[in-house]
């Protein structure tokens, strides 16, 4: 049965994708250890989504501990903040983009220790690319 993205649903799914994947587990290992690992993903209004609206995402040694919406970035202590337009987003979602190239050009934003995510980068790449793992539906569609 397919989620919304974004919702409460779609973040507990991740979660559990993340969890349960042997590649996460192994290469995230380090990930937020010694650190705030924790991601918080800005998504900013337009293809179907009305408001800003905020996406945690707690990882921590390769595991997620926990995924949800939030009203207010201030509702939590995130380690890295990742902001861009939600059209960029579903695109990624959806497989049409790839969540590391869209940083690299810009697309996205990132703010927090920049030196432990390019050290961490095969974890973050195991975990984006579950993204399209879940059957999804979108807002605007």
């Amino acid at each position: 049965m397919a989620v919304l993205y974004p919702s409460n649903e779609w973040a507990e799914a991740f979660c559990k994708a993340i969890n349960n994947d042997k590649t996460c587990a192994e290469k995230g290992k380090k990930w937020g250890v010694d650190f705030k690992g924790d991601f918080l993903f800005e998504l900013h209004p337009g293809a179907g989504l009305e408001k800003t609206t905020y996406v945690y995402i707690p990882l921590k040694a390769g595991k997620c501990e926990g995924a949800r919406l939030i009203n207010d970035p201030s509702e939590v202590d995130q380690g890295i903040l990742c902001i861009g337009p939600y059209e960029e987003y579903k695109a990624i979602v959806k497989g049409e983009l790839d969540f590391i190239d869209e940083l690299i050009k810009g697309k996205l934003k990132l703010k927090g220790d920049m030196t432990k995510v390019v050290r961490n980068a095969m974890f973050l790449r195991a975990v984006s690319s579950l993204l399209t793992s879940i059957e999804t539906t979108f807002l605007g569609e």
